[in-house]
């Protein structure tokens, strides 16, 4: 019997497949058997039957000594002149520099092997790899093993269960997926709000004896807020394309330049653009006309308006989340960086003779802003709070959800939404937050500061008053 082996040419893409796929340059291999596919003839035809198949590795194509091996696979099953069969020459072998592969066959327990040429080179992967998928992977993997990236196709469709265990180890980097079964894991922050985290607060301050602010132990979940006030340009882009889906509004908004918070914008005005840019995100709108929520808010005034606060839309932030994120982190605090005002932490009318001593002014508006009306600033203009969000003293004022009411805690401490409704006729929302205008001074930005009084009505829209959404964790 005449015999011939080849090597076949899926043979060879696989071993360059696995080069590519798994980059092994400089991390150790996984395991050291790889797979090798070959075509076996016999008198010219496809053999069939079961043989012996030696392999045995060299440095040289054609003589040398050799590096390892023969390593004898026997029984091999061959159909048709096709085999496929595991070749293991142990660990230390593959070290990155060319080698050749040499086969040798017999028929099943016959004589002698004869050698077949040419020997076959073995260039494309410098490591073995012990596994061509993550679910023939088992036992465990020491750390020494992970040394540099872990490919992502190393997991793909893994459906097993991968343990890390921290012994003194550090893991960093990005997992991508659905996530499903994965816990306690902080999610990336969508782009352009800052992750405000749960916990519990103290809400309202004793410094300056305000009668609306006791002290109250208040619970909030997490949520995403944004980092900056609503610009200008972000009004607008959500703007135009409500007016032209069916919404309504009081006012079109203003702003000094693109860049500049959005400003003269009512409460009802802030709602109804939630829920466009809600829907222009393609999420579940949050504002409804009807407790049964099925009729989105999108025109009039109305002041029955009720919340899904389970939706995943934009919304307004309740005033209790409001000052957890103006906190920043921060407890007992009049601002959100500290104890005093100056005009180089914030946009607000400095007013030293008003008897706030924690105004260090200077006197009147800020200079920096003051070459045209409205004296707004650019978003950004200063330092972030410990959250990472701007403007949260200064610039414009912000609407919250709820109406205007004591105490804080309304209807529960835990994830407080405000009264259930206006405490009478003039209405009232509040918005918290402080401003550039001067008949809103340095006490107007303290995160304590309530504002709800006759300029907190619903239809109101002054040229410094603004926005910025939440939206829930």
């Amino acid at each position: 019997m005449k015999t011939k082996a080849y090597p076949a040419v899926i043979g060879s893409a696989l071993l360059m497949l696995f080069y590519l796929k798994f980059g092994v340059t400089t991390g150790l291999a996984q395991g050291t058997a790889f797979t090798y596919q070959g075509q076996l003839t016999s008198g010219g035809s496809p053999a069939n039957g079961s043989y012996d198949l030696a392999f045995t590795l060299y440095l040289t194509n054609l003589t040398g000594s050799a590096v390892a091996g023969p390593v004898t696979n026997t029984a091999t099953g061959v159909t048709n002149g096709l085999f496929t069969t595991l070749v293991d020459f142990g660990p230390g072998v593959f070290t990155g520099t060319n080698q050749w592969l040499e086969l040798a066959v017999r028929t099943n327990g016959g004589g002698a092997f004869a050698t077949l040429a040419p020997r076959q080179p073995v260039t494309p992967a410098p490591f073995a790899l012990f596994a061509n998928s993550a679910g023939n992977v088992s036992g465990t993997i020491s750390a020494a093993q992970l040394n540099g990236p872990l490919p992502p196709a190393i997991l793909a469709g893994f459906a097993g269960t991968v343990a890390l265990t921290n012994g003194g180890n550090s893991f960093s980097g990005s997992f991508t997926g659905n996530g499903a079964g994965l816990t306690n894991l902080m999610a990336a922050s969508p782009a352009g709000m800052a992750l405000i985290p749960a916990g519990s607060f103290t809400m309202g301050d004793t410094l300056d004896g305000e009668a609306d602010a006791s002290p109250t132990g208040i619970y909030v979940s997490t949520f995403y807020m944004d980092v900056n006030l609503v610009t200008l340009a972000q009004w607008q882009s959500v703007y135009f394309w409500a007016t032209n889906t069916g919404y309504g509004f009081d006012n079109a908004g203003s702003g000094r330049a693109p860049n500049h918070p959005v400003q003269t914008v009512n409460w009802y005005d802030s709602v109804k653009w939630c829920n466009a840019r809600t829907r222009q995100a393609g999420r579940t709108p949050v504002y409804y006309t009807d407790a049964a929520l099925t009729q989105v808010y999108t025109n009039g005034d109305t002041d029955a308006v009720y919340a899904n606060w389970s939706a995943d839309g934009f919304r307004l932030p309740t005033e209790a989340e409001w000052e957890k994120a103006a906190r920043g982190g921060l407890a007992g605090q009049r601002f959100p960086w500290g104890d005093v005002i100056t005009e180089t932490l914030a946009n607000y009318y400095g007013c030293t003779t008003c008897g706030f001593g924690y105004d260090l002014g200077p006197k009147g508006y800020n200079p920096a802003f003051t070459n045209a009306l409205p004296y707004t600033s650019p978003v950004a203009s200063f330092a972030p709070n410990g959250y990472g969000l701007y403007d949260m003293a200064g610039n414009v004022d912000e609407w919250c959800w709820d109406w205007y009411g004591s105490p804080y805690g309304q209807p529960t401490t835990n994830n407080p939404t405000g009264p259930a409704g206006p405490a009478g006729e003039p209405v009232f929302r509040v918005f918290r937050g402080g401003c550039w205008y001067y008949y809103v001074n340095a006490s107007n930005a303290r995160c304590a500061a309530r504002n709800g009084g006759n300029l907190g009505q619903p239809g109101m829209a002054l040229n410094y008053f603004g926005l910025r959404c939440v939206r829930g964790h």
